[in-house]
Order: C-alpha cells, then sequence, then structure tokens
C-alpha cells in the first residue's frame, strides 16, 4: 500500500509585502486601523512575530526620519487624531497614558522605573485581575502624556533599559518581549454615552531561536527556552482562539504564560489584533 503523500500546509495572509517595501506603507496597512479602531473603543494589538534577526525590532521601531516604524508613526498620529476631534467637538477631552514594560525570563520588568539588579529575587512585576480595572500589571508606572515628542523620549528611555545580548545569529538579539500600551480616556462633558476607553498593545516579542543556531550557553541559553516556551503559550491561545471563533467550545490557555496573561483582554473579545510575521 503507497501512502498518499502529505499535502504542503496552505496560509492565509491579509497581505503579504515585497522586501522593498517602505516603513510607511507597512504603517498605513497595519498600524493605521488598529489606532483608528481604539478611537472607536476597540482594544488592540499589533504583534511583530518571527525568527531571532528577522526584523521585528526594525518594523516596530525603525530608525530616525522615514525608516521610522509602527511605534513611533502611531505615537505621532495619536494626537494628530486627538487635535482633530477635539477641533470638530469642542466638549469632548481627551486622556493619554502610556506604559512601557518587558517580560524576561516569565518575569515583568517595567522599562520607565528600571531595576537596578533583575536577579534579585521578587524584582519584578505582578499580573492581578480587578472587576473594573481587569488583568493589570501592579506597581507599573502609567505616565501622562499630552504630546507627540513626550511619547517619543519615553519610548526612547525605556528601549535603552531593554535586555539585548550577542548570539551567533544576531549581534543585538532582543532577549525579552516589550509590550508598550497607550491607553485613551475620551470623555464627553455634555453626552456621558460617548465616553470611551481603549488601550493599543504594540509589541515586540524576542526572537524564536535553536540552541544550534545561535551558540548560546548559559544565561543566553535560559533566556532562550523561556522565549520558546513563552511564544509556544501564544500560539496555542491563537489556536484555541480560532477554533472557538469556529464553533468548538475549547479552553483557552491564557494563564500558560506571562505574556498571553497580560494581554487576555486585548487578544480575544472586544479587541483588534494582528500579526506581522
Amino acid at each position: 500500500q503507497v501512502l498518499e503523500q502529505e499535502k504542503p500546509a496552505q496560509f492565509a495572509f491579509d497581505i503579504v509585502f515585497g522586501t522593498q517595501v517602505l516603513q510607511q506603507t507597512v504603517y498605513q496597512c497595519v498600524g493605521l486601523p488598529a489606532l483608528n479602531s481604539m478611537f472607536s473603543g476597540y482594544n488592540g494589538t499589533i504583534f511583530a512575530y518571527g525568527q531571532t534577526g528577522s526584523g521585528k525590532s526594525w518594523s516596530m521601531t525603525g530608525a530616525p526620519g522615514e525608516l521610522r516604524g509602527i511605534i513611533p508613526r502611531v505615537n505621532e498620529e495619536l494626537f494628530v487624531k486627538v487635535a482633530e476631534q477635539m477641533a470638530e467637538v469642542s466638549t469632548r477631552r481627551f486622556l493619554v497614558m502610556c506604559s512601557f514594560f518587558e517580560i524576561y525570563n516569565e518575569i515583568i520588568f517595567d522599562l520607565l522605573n528600571p531595576c537596578q539588579d533583575k536577579g534579585k529575587l521578587g524584582a519584578g512585576l505582578q499580573v492581578k485581575e480587578h472587576p473594573v480595572l481587569g488583568i493589570y500589571v501592579k506597581d507599573l508606572q502609567e505616565i501622562v502624556v499630552q504630546d507627540a515628542d513626550k511619547l517619543s523620549k519615553l519610548m526612547d528611555s525605556g528601549t535603552k533599559n531593554r535586555a539585548v545580548s550577542s548570539t551567533l545569529m544576531n549581534s543585538v538579539s532582543s532577549r525579552s518581549h516589550s509590550i508598550f500600551t497607550i491607553k485613551v480616556h475620551q470623555k464627553d462633558e455634555e453626552d456621558k454615552s460617548r465616553n470611551v476607553f481603549a488601550k493599543l498593545n504594540l509589541v515586540d516579542l524576542a526572537g524564536s531561536e535553536r540552541q544550534k543556531g545561535t551558540g548560546a550557553s548559559g544565561q543566553t541559553l535560559k533566556e532562550g527556552a523561556n522565549i520558546n516556551k513563552s511564544l509556544s503559550a501564544l500560539g496555542n491561545v491563537i489556536n484555541a482562539l480560532v477554533e472557538n471563533a469556529n464553533g468548538k467550545k475549547v479552553f483557552v490557555p491564557f494563564r500558560n504564560s506571562k505574556l498571553t496573561r497580560v494581554l487576555q483582554e486585548s487578544l480575544g473579545g472586544n479587541s483588534l489584533c494582528t500579526m506581522l510575521a
């Protein structure tokens, strides 16, 4: 009996970008829809996902000028939209807050208020759940921002505190998942039914890697194992959400990783989730 050859796996993408694509084009297709949905009251998440050295941090952060990535462009456009909406409706008020943290070896660290000794026992922050606030990170610093310039300065200072190290595949390999969260409170002084709250998570994941390719050992090897473990948990959560959307009743294992637990409200339900692979 001859076994039938396995059919090649098929994948569906909304958009496929070429190698010469401009950062502006990526932002128009990925960042702008998430920003628009946030102003309509939907939570949003943008992931950059892929192997180590594939260009995730470049797509999310980029470089100065025309090479700016999704996060700096979202920061700029955010305050343009706030100004436009306040000009349209004089009674509308906005409060913009941001936080920036990393998940390093399954421990959460605040990048805007960095911990001096990451190896110290109990140095990380805890994930909590509140009946009104929902899921949040306890003691995480949230800063009120009034303009794009301050937002970009916070972003730059946080990025400098992020854990990176050199491997055979990437000289500045991210060793943690970073999550930059923008919360927007919209309030109408005349019509309370127009009050809206939404948040946008801009996530730069650490790259999946094989020890054989990176040549990692010691602490770097431990970091790689934790990175792969949390990426696997994220994949399981997304698969379970897809099965639930298709009508199957499947348990969604949000608690298997700090990454999926923190992003629980922005992965399923009232949210727009975009993955840049």
